[in-house]
């Protein structure tokens, strides 16, 4: 029996209570040896203001190219909660706007497939989240978790950029 471990990729995003007061970009996550990317963002209870959160695509680690349209769910419940793992419906953005009433203390919950990343014809390989700044002061945490290994192994490679 394979471990989850072995089977995806676990990728921290950021430090533990990340401040985002201005633009903020989480770590770049290169997708190639993955088909999908599952984007765990918990808010802190003191987020105020309204920040925007785009995931981008580039050819280089830390490139925003072309903003990209991702699903998204909100849980339900500040983390510790009784209905904390209860997701909305699904949506979609390309510019999610994080009204502090609506995310705060609640986890957001990102779906991008490798297949998705791309724009005007061009795939793009990194994979990059941002929270433009525009009105919003808080703290996050954020982890992905890389799914559907193009080629499976028992230790999966890096999948954090080292440029």
């Amino acid at each position: 029996m394979a471990l989850f471990s072995q089977e995806h990729g676990l990728v921290p995003l950021c430090a533990l209570a990340t401040s985002v007061t201005s633009s903020a970009d989480l770590d770049s996550i290169n997708m190639a040896l993955y088909d999908h990317a599952t984007i765990l963002i918990i808010h802190s209870a003191s987020v105020v203001g309204d920040n925007v959160l785009y995931a981008y695509g580039g050819a280089t680690d830390g490139t925003k190219t072309a903003a990209l349209t991702f699903h998204y769910r909100v849980g339900s419940a500040a983390p510790k909660s009784a209905t904390a793992d209860v997701l909305a419906a699904d949506a979609t953005s390309d510019a999610l706007t994080l009204t502090a009433a609506s995310y705060q203390g609640l986890m957001l919950v990102l779906e991008i497939s490798a297949d998705e990343m791309q724009a005007s014809g061009t795939q793009y390989q990194f994979l990059t989240i941002n929270f433009d700044g525009t009105a919003s002061t808080g703290t996050i945490a954020a982890f992905a978790i890389l799914s559907k290994p193009r080629y499976a192994r028992a230790v999966m490679p890096t999948a954090i950029p080292t440029s």
